[in-house]
């Protein structure tokens, strides 16, 4: 009052004022920072802008445009501040829209996305997903199996009805595992441009050592006269490991190593009698074998699933396979071949070649052993157990669990890079005119007959590690590293995921009446082609314990497993006559013929052999962002 009095204005005077003149009320803003970090500077090239979508449990921003980084400069961070007029409440969910140029179809993975609320409260959502094209991915954080809200239920049903709108599945050839639609993965963008940017972000090293091959096949040189002549093709790019076996490659006991710790330590097994159809005597090996077998220590190798595979034409040149069984004694931790037969039915022209042969007819019977190798170990347990089948996992994966799932949490991180690989592998290395297609024994007939009977010879306890060591009775054979390792790991791995299911799923009951689990489960044997009355893989999954084998066998196949059998293929494999692709010649019918001429014309020609080495090269390559810790065990 005094104010007014001082200022000469009476009380009617201030309220005729505001009645005509109401005061602007400013409408109180809730500001919300989301910081998306990219695992990958490559996506701003192509990425005008990003679109984000915050829904809460009390409200919805609508899609909001961020900020498009200046590059280099904050080359790993797309930023935005949005502004709700309400409080959201509780954040249930983030949608990003991208949208790319058009100029290349590009693919780009976050590394997480962070959500800062006006209280100063940060939300952190980790980047399950590859993102690409004009696709929207929704980021949920949850921790509760079977949710009340009703929201983020019907979120989750619209997402799993998208997802499988995205994932679809489709057929590549009759009798393997499926895979997903040639339109899913266009939808996706998992074709060139995915491989032509993985392929640039490998090391230097391995591109400069890709190109100097490539300039190797202007040489005029057909088939190797000479050993001189492969060891000026493998001089410019060893490895240590590839530069040993150059130089022990030939010796009996290196051979038998790598049964136990090559890149393919798959087939060896422990035997207690001799199959019918491997009549190797006494004799011939100087061993009193019944004794040897009783006390552990015969060995079988049995590449039966040859045999009878029909072989590729190469450069207008039949190739040869064969189909061989390895015996190998175990004499002072040593592991030693003493008898191989290269073809499955016995006889007069299947000779059994042992140690005490000549120089050339023994190597040639090791070779041919290695060959053989080299596409079962291709075929099978890489491209097939831990590419195919994960491929079933992974989409089946993606068309039932939604994002909040406990078990989508664990194996998303898994599931990196897979779908984009293996749809660049069925275009450029198994398609008619791939790569392996072109430039191993198998060919495209073969590798199709191979991967149809390893299918049928898959079981659970094959793709379960402590399972398929004890099936092969190597659970106390020294120096089997591979054993040694990768059990640690699974026991790891069935730790973490058994403690992380248990928070969930506190009995069996929930196991069994997870629908979404279930659906997970059944579309995995349906689509994965599996024998149903031999392969024990399960149709439905009803105990905790159950589960937490299956979900572990899943993560240790695509990850553990994988990295067993593939990053070793270039330094086992680089040095070419320890395992060629492909043999020019038949399996011998007698013994005493073997030259070093004959020795050198049965191996690939030279270009070939190049390309096998290309290939290996690249596949075996590790990507910059891989993570290896020689400490973690």
């Amino acid at each position: 009052m005094i104010l007014l009095k001082s200022a000469g204005l009476s009380v009617i005077d201030v309220f005729c004022f505001f009645r005509t003149h109401p005061p602007v009320i400013q409408k109180m803003a809730f500001p919300y920072e989301v910081t998306i970090h990219m695992k990958d500077s490559w996506s701003f090239s192509v990425y005008r802008s990003l679109y984000v979508t915050l829904v809460g449990k009390e409200a919805e921003i609508e899609k909001a445009k961020t900020s498009t980084p200046f590059y280099p400069f904050n080359k790993n961070v797309f930023k935005i501040t949005v502004n709700c007029p309400k409080d959201i409440g509780e954040l249930l969910m983030i949608k990003i829209d991208g949208y790319s140029s058009g100029l290349i179809p590009y693919t780009w993975h976050p590394e997480k996305v962070e959500v800062k609320f006006p209280s100063g409260i940060v939300f952190m959502f980790c980047g399950y997903q590859w993102i690409s094209g004009n696709n929207v991915y929704l980021f949920k954080e949850e921790t509760a199996l079977l949710s009340t809200n009703s929201k983020l239920l019907k979120v989750c049903s619209e997402e799993i009805e998208e997802r499988r709108k995205i994932y679809r599945w489709s057929t590549y050839e009759s009798k393997w595992p499926d895979c997903i639609d040639a339109d899913s993965a266009a939808s996706l963008h998992l074709g060139q441009g995915y491989l032509i940017t993985r392929i640039l972000k490998r090391e230097v090293k391995v591109l400069l050592t890709v190109g100097w091959l490539e300039l190797t096949k202007s040489r005029n040189i057909d088939n190797f006269t000479d050993m001189s002549q492969i060891k000026d093709l493998h001089k410019h790019h060893m490895t240590p490991t590839s530069e040993y076996i150059m130089n022990h490659w030939k010796e009996d006991d290196f051979f038998g190593r790598q049964f136990l710790n090559g890149v393919n330590p798959m087939v060896i097994k422990r035997i207690k009698a001799l199959p019918g159809n491997f009549p190797v005597t006494d004799e011939m090996v100087s061993l009193k074998l019944s004794s040897e077998m009783q006390k552990g220590n015969i060995f079988l190798c049995d590449y039966k699933i040859l045999d009878g595979v029909r072989t590729n034409t190469i450069n207008e040149k039949k190739q040869y396979l064969a189909a061989p069984l390895v015996l190998l004694h175990r004499d002072a931790d040593e592991m030693k071949p003493i008898a191989i037969q290269l073809k499955q039915k016995p006889g007069e022209d299947n000779p059994i070649f042992l140690p005490t042969d000549s120089e050339f007819d023994w190597l040639l019977a090791k070779t041919f052993v290695r060959s053989a190798e080299f596409n079962l170990h291709e075929i099978d347990y890489h491209l097939l157990r831990t590419h195919l089948l994960a491929e079933v996992f992974i989409v089946s994966l993606n068309r039932n669990l939604p994002g909040v799932h406990p078990i989508y949490k664990l194996l998303v991180r898994h599931t990196f890079d897979t779908l984009q690989i293996n749809n660049a592998a069925r275009t450029l290395l198994v398609s008619d005119n791939g790569v392996l297609t072109k430039n191993s024994a198998a060919g495209k007939d073969g590798i199709n007959t191979i991967v149809q009977r390893a299918l049928q010879s898959v079981t659970y306890a094959s793709l379960c590690f402590p399972d398929d060591i004890k099936e092969r009775d190597l659970d106390d054979v020294p120096n089997f590293y591979y054993r040694d390792d990768g059990r640690k790991l699974w026991d790891c791995m069935h730790q973490f995921v058994n403690d992380i299911l248990g928070l969930y799923y506190k009995n069996d009951d929930l196991v069994k009446n997870d629908k979404e689990l279930q659906n997970w489960i059944k579309e995995i044997f349906q689509h994965g082609c599996f024998d149903q009355e031999k392969s024990g893989i399960p149709k439905e999954i009803i105990s905790l314990v159950d589960l937490v084998k299956f979900v572990t066998m899943v993560m240790f196949t695509c990850s553990a497993q994988h990295a067993a059998v593939n990053f070793g293929q270039y330094d086992f494999y680089g040095w070419m006559p320890n395992c060629p692709a492909t043999m020019q010649v038949a399996p011998p019918i007698a013994k005493g013929e073997i030259t070093e001429a004959q020795f050198l014309n049965a191996l690939p020609d030279y270009k070939t052999a190049v390309q096998s080495m290309e290939t290996v090269l690249v596949l075996s390559a590790p990507t910059p962002d891989e993570v290896s810790d020689p400490n973690c065990l």
